[in-house]
């Protein structure tokens, strides 16, 4: 595939009539000043294509890539509000367990940020206080894994500026506000210092605010590092057993890669995982997801329609389906039924089943998953 060189705006627009889109010149003209070329026309041209080589659209209109664009963008942005009520309650739970047992009093608010009290897992030293009793068979540590295993001590909360730079990047985290002169910070804890480089073991942020600072991927880290007992409690708020830490962390991978591609406005009809994110065998059985087998041999690359299972498993996705119904039934009468059908089952079939049956039986939250 060669590199494309830059285009007009009239070029992009010769191009368009060339290819036989249905446009009306102002509406093109607003479409081109306001939207990303590429996400609108090349980001879904496979869907209303009649031949490929060369690209001729065939009753196609303007109007209708508007309205595969609009639907794709609302269904990402309910996603994404989906995904940030599972962080918000991760980050909750992870700070109200960890604090429960090793912040409760005042002199061990900035415990967090002690290696001593999590588990590294790359640690097989049963006489270590960070030993992991998992570290011998880690899942996955060549693949999604390797930093979180070879690099706990250069995990953000270990930084020996950590404070500092919380305090100091956060407007909203004033250090007047998180003074006391009966807090005095004990070894092995992050302090903060001034511009002088002058430590003041004074001060002391608790977990629950400095939590809410983590990206969602320092936040499924966190989860690899939590000692057992806490991580028992995080997964029972979750409805889950300790016994299922392994598929748990590795939802929150498939997780994080559905909210990236929010996050980041990318198209979401196109999502795939990377090869590199393997899937735990058990995750796939229970959720009769269907991945790609990479070089043969390992489960990889979740469609989207996989990836919302796993979603659907923590929250409600019925705003999904009554989108989906709304614009399948605009494309009906806009398109005529032919012509609209068949682009309801190609956007069904990218986003990874092309049965219409089982995408509202799974974002209805009627199927029925054991893990």
């Amino acid at each position: 595939m060669a590199i494309k060189k830059f285009l007009s705006r009239e070029s992009l627009k010769n191009r368009l009539k060339c290819r036989g889109l249905i446009f009306k010149d102002d509406e093109l003209n607003k479409v081109l000043v306001e939207q990303n070329y590429y996400s609108l026309f090349n980001g879904f041209e496979n869907l209303f294509l009649d031949t490929l080589n060369p690209k001729i659209y065939k009753n196609i209109t303007l109007d209708d890539f508007k309205a595969v664009y609009s639907f794709d963008k609302r269904f990402s942005n309910i996603i994404f509000s989906r995904l940030n009520k599972v962080e918000e309650k991760l980050k909750t739970s992870i700070a109200y367990h960890f604090s429960k047992r090793h912040c409760t009093m005042l002199n061990d608010t900035m415990q967090y940020t002690n290696k001593s009290n999590f588990m590294d897992p790359s640690d097989t030293n049963t006489s270590s206080v960070t030993y992991c009793p998992y570290s011998l068979n880690y899942p996955f540590v060549n693949e999604q894994n390797k930093k979180i295993y070879s690099k706990f001590a250069d995990f953000i909360l270990f930084k020996p500026f950590y404070l500092t730079n919380l305090i100091d990047r956060n407007d909203h985290i004033d250090m007047k506000f998180y003074q006391s002169k009966k807090y005095i910070a004990p070894a092995n804890v992050a302090v903060y210092r001034d511009i002088h480089k002058i430590p003041h073991k004074n001060v002391a942020v608790p977990f629950w605010v400095s939590i809410e600072t983590l990206t969602f991927g320092e936040t499924v880290r966190l989860l690899h590092y939590l000692q057992d007992d806490v991580l028992e409690d995080v997964l029972s708020d979750f409805k889950l057993k300790k016994s299922k830490r392994s598929e748990f962390l590795n939802m929150m991978d498939f997780l994080l890669c559905l909210r990236n591609n929010c996050a980041h406005t990318s198209v979401i009809n196109h999502f795939t995982t990377p090869t590199y994110y393997k899937v735990n065998s058990n995750v796939v059985k229970a959720f009769s997801l269907n991945p790609q087998k990479h070089y043969g041999y390992q489960d990889s690359k979740l469609s989207l329609f996989d990836v919302l299972k796993i979603l659907g498993y923590f929250e409600s996705l019925i705003e999904l389906k009554q989108l989906m119904k709304k614009f399948f039934y605009s494309n009906h009468r806009r398109m005529g039924h032919l012509a609209g059908n068949k682009l309801n089952q190609k956007l069904l079939k990218r986003m990874g089943c092309s049965n219409y049956g089982q995408w509202k039986t799974m974002l209805s939250g009627k199927m029925q998953y054991t893990l």
